[in-house]
This record gives C-alpha cells, sequence and structure tokens, in this order.
C-alpha cells in the first residue's frame, strides 16, 4: 500500500454503517443497475449504468448517494456523451506543452473552470469538447487563439 491508498482508506465510513431511514446497522456499498436521467448543457439525458457503487440499507432498502456514486454517474454521462475524460484533457494539455492558466486564457474561460473539468467536478459543454478537441490536434488553431486579442469585433468577412 502507498501513502495514498491509506489516507483514502482512512477518509471512507466503515461499513456497515447506521440507516439514516431505520436506525439499523446495516448500510453497506453494493452495486446496482441504473436508470440515470442528468441535465446537461441544456439537455436532459437518460442513459443505464451496468452497475453503479452505492450504500445501501439491507433492512429497509434505502439508497444512499455518496461523492463516489455522483463521481461514476458524471463519468458515465461523459462517456454516454462522447465527451473528453479529465484524463484527456490532461493528457492534451501536456502533449501540446501548456498549462491550466494558458489553456483557459487561449479557451477563454476561467482557470477554475479548467480545474474543475480536470478533478472531475463538472463536465464541459459540447461545443468547448470540439474546441478542445480542435485545440489538441491542430498547431494552427493553438497558434490562432493563443494570439486572438481580446477587444471589439471588427472582422473583415
Amino acid at each position: 500500500m502507498n501513502a495514498n491508498t491509506d489516507s483514502l482508506e482512512t477518509n471512507t465510513k466503515p461499513y456497515p454503517r447506521r440507516c439514516g431511514i431505520c436506525g439499523e446497522v446495516s448500510v453497506a456499498k453494493c452495486r446496482i443497475p441504473y436508470e440515470a436521467e442528468v441535465l446537461h448543457d441544456g439537455k436532459l439525458h437518460a442513459f443505464s449504468i451496468a452497475s453503479l457503487g452505492i450504500d445501501q440499507c439491507a433492512r429497509c432498502g434505502e439508497q444512499f448517494f455518496t461523492a463516489s456514486t455522483d463521481e461514476e454517474i458524471r463519468l458515465a454521462l461523459r462517456n454516454h456523451l462522447g465527451l473528453l475524460s479529465p484524463h484527456q484533457i490532461r493528457s492534451g494539455l501536456e502533449f501540446c506543452d501548456v498549462n491550466q492558466k494558458e489553456f483557459a486564457e487561449h479557451l477563454g474561460i476561467a482557470a477554475e473552470t479548467v480545474s474543475r473539468w480536470l478533478a472531475g467536478a463538472s463536465i464541459q459543454t459540447r461545443s468547448l469538447d470540439r474546441l478542445m478537441r480542435l485545440y489538441f490536434t491542430m498547431a494552427s488553431v493553438r497558434d490562432a487563439l493563443a494570439k486572438a486579442e481580446v477587444g471589439p469585433v471588427n472582422c473583415t468577412f
């Protein structure tokens, strides 16, 4: 075991634990099939998760969503929508040799937004996902966005 695993194990709740509904000490981790509905990017998305980790009371059946349950649902939504994962975004940044702050400036978003994507705490819109894919794969897009000035639009089309 390494230091990271040890710290994760000490921060988890012991099982079984007491149910907040029936009061019995019978809540344990389990995996269930789950039909999710998540509002993202202005649209309700319905999708199935074959095996979702959840805390469930063996006595009364009450289910409790944890932070790790929510994280699994966000990952499943990303997969369902075909969006870049936090790992893929991080790999793109490394490939392009840019830090989070530079990347955010190039895309015209807050650095905190990029940080939340990398942490898995929020999910990018489809339009930003497409822009990131272009940014990561085309040097000309990276160069154009890096040189773009913020100000009044004076386009001569």
